[in-house]
Parts: C-alpha cells; sequence; structure tokens
C-alpha cells in the first residue's frame, strides 16, 4: 500500500505541474499519506526511498525523493546541461543524436569490446535476429566494418523510434525482450493516474510530432556493465511551466545487462532556492523474469538502489554548488 501511495505521489505531481495547480510538495506528501518521518528525513537533506509495485515480472522499480538546494531555474539549466550525465560514474563517453541525420560517427567502443563483437556478435549486445545478421556479416571484414555496421544499426533504431515512437522499437532476439511492451507498461502506470492532457501526451508521443512546449532529443551513452561496455540509446523530455518542472527519461535500445528503463523526475519549489524532487524509475530486465522472479527482483532493486541513491547525492551537491 505504502508504494501504491509514493506512486501516485509521483505521477500526481506531473499532473499538478501541468495543470497550474502547484501546492508545495510537503502538501501534496502529507495529502497522500508519506509519514511525518519521511517528510523530516527529505527537509534535512537525506534521499528517501520507496519501492513501487513493479509493472511486470521484468520491472526493477524504485523512487526517490530528495531536496534540491536550487532554484528551479537553476535546476532546469542543470537538466538541460550535460551535467547531469557527467555525474555518473558509469557513463564513459555520451553524445546528443542529430535528428536530421541520426548519424552515430561519434560513438566509438573500447578496443576489447569491439573485439568481441568481431568474434562473438550474439554474445555481445543485444539487438534483433536481422540485426545480428548484418553484424555477422561484417565480422569478415574485421573491426572497422563492424563497428560501422553496429553504428548503422544504432541511427535506424534511433530514426525509427524518432518517426514512430515506443511503436518504432525492434524487439532483441529472444522470448520475451521487447522494450515496446516494457515501456508499455511504465506508460500504463503512469496513465493510470496522470489524468491530465498534455503530461498524457507527452507519454505517447512520437517525438517528431510533439507540438507541445516539451523539449525533446535523443542522445546515446556508452556506458560500464556488469562485465563490458555498452552502448544506450536515450530520449530526453523536459516540460516546464507553472513553477514546476517535470522530465522524462526512456532508455528505448540498451545493449547490455538490461532492456529498458524509463524515469520520470517532477520537481517542485520547497522554499528560498530550494526544491524538492520526486524520482521514479522503471528498469527492465529478463534477468528477474520467471521461476525466482521475486527473489531477483529484492536483490536487484538492492544493487540498483545503492548506485541510484549514491547518483541522486552527487546531484544535489552539484545543483547546490555556486
Amino acid at each position: 500500500m505504502k508504494s501504491r501511495i509514493i506512486l501516485i505521489l509521483l505521477l500526481l505531481l506531473a499532473a499538478e505541474v501541468a495543470f497550474g495547480q502547484i501546492r508545495t510538495p510537503i502538501e501534496i506528501a502529507r495529502q497522500l499519506g508519506m509519514s511525518d518521518k519521511a517528510i523530516e528525513l527529505v527537509k534535512n537533506g537525506e534521499v528517501v526511498v520507496e519501492e513501487l509495485e513493479a509493472t511486470s515480472d521484468k520491472d526493477l522499480s524504485i523512487a526517490l525523493v530528495a531536496r534540491l538546494d536550487a532554484s528551479l531555474e537553476e535546476i532546469y539549466e542543470f537538466l538541460r546541461s550535460d551535467a547531469l550525465v557527467e555525474l555518473s560514474t558509469i557513463t564513459l563517453s555520451f553524445g546528443e543524436i542529430d535528428t536530421a541525420t541520426f548519424s552515430m560517427a561519434a560513438m566509438e567502443l573500447p578496443d576489447d569490446v569491439l573485439q568481441q563483437l568481431v568474434d562473438e556478435p550474439q554474445k555481445t549486445f543485444q539487438m534483433s535476429t536481422e540485426e545480428l545478421a548484418l553484424i555477422t556479416e561484417a565480422s569478415a571484414s574485421g573491426k572497422a566494418r563492424v563497428l560501422e555496421a553496429y553504428q548503422g544499426v544504432l541511427s535506424a533504431r534511433a530514426r525509427a523510434y524518432w518517426e514512430k515512437g515506443v511503436a518504432g522499437i525492434t524487439p532483441y532476439a529472444g522470448k520475451n525482450r521487447s522494450p515496446r511492451i516494457d515501456l508499455d507498461h511504465a506508460n500504463d502506470a503512469a496513465k493510470e493516474f496522470i489524468q491530465n492532457s498534455v503530461v498524457r501526451a507527452e507519454l505517447d508521443v512520437i517525438p517528431s510530432e510533439s507540438s507541445s512546449k516539451a523539449k525533446h532529443g535523443l542522445y546515446w551513452a556508452v556506458q560500464k556493465g556488469r562485465d563490458r561496455a555498452a552502448p544506450v540509446l536515450n530520449h530526453r523530455i523536459i516540460y516546464a511551466e507553472n513553477d514546476g518542472e517535470v522530465t522524462i527519461e526512456r532508455r528505448f535500445y540498451s545493449g547490455y545487462d538490461y532492456d529498458a528503463l524509463q524515469i520520470v523526475t517532477g520537481i517542485l519549489p520547497l522554499g528560498d532556492r530550494q526544491s524538492v524532487a520526486f524520482y521514479l524509475n522503471h528498469t527492465y530486465t529478463s534477468q528477474v523474469a520467471g521461476f525466482g522472479g521475486g527473489a531477483k527482483r529484492a536483490i536487484g532493486r538492492k544493487l540498483m538502489q545503492k548506485e541510484l541513491v549514491a547518483e541522486m547525492e552527487r546531484a544535489q551537491a552539484a545543483v547546490g554548488a555556486d
């Protein structure tokens, strides 16, 4: 029950921002049942963590609530910059995708990972059967050709997503490996509570067709995984209006470790140069599905929580710095 209350809190926040019916984050928290102890922890600068009801047997879901010592304008500029990416301890390189060309030429892979992709394409990165066939064919010509072919795979995925939205995501090879289905689950969870047409539209929007005030962008990154670096493709939406902000971060391709993720972050003013961030994360991985999934999800959440709390604490320090 408590996790459901926090979910309502986070998603109502997005509706409040878009509706223009702003109340303080403390009023919202108390109305929806967040304990006084948890509220005091947030006010004192601690990161409060809550588990959320899973949307599928692949879902590792978690919520964070934290105070940020900065104004909404300062936070908005922080989110629009590269500063948030630079705080990540797992990101090796990143860049924005030009939605006119969708070129991925700037994305390089570590030499050992690229060699593995040449030697074992089916065991290196997640791809569709057709994409794997392209890489396997290119592997006969060596690393340079494989990198070019893989960049082409990612470029095609970025273009399809930009032009078709979630419906344009190609499943990975294997059973139950569809980021589209995963992200549909994440959106359904949000739309169960959000009634405002603006925010609902941004959850479902085809990026190239968005006509709202929201800022849309596509980005690539190469990140450290369990035992190899792997690329990811992200869609970021920033919506700011009426003294509040909502950011949606959607990972519509992940090369390794997990299948997809969606993060909804809402920010409301708390006081003079203070704000509260409400952070909702749904990460989907086939590694926790099936028999014994409950135990595997619990372990996965615990590991994910440690890194997310540390990253939020780094964000608190960075956004509050002079």
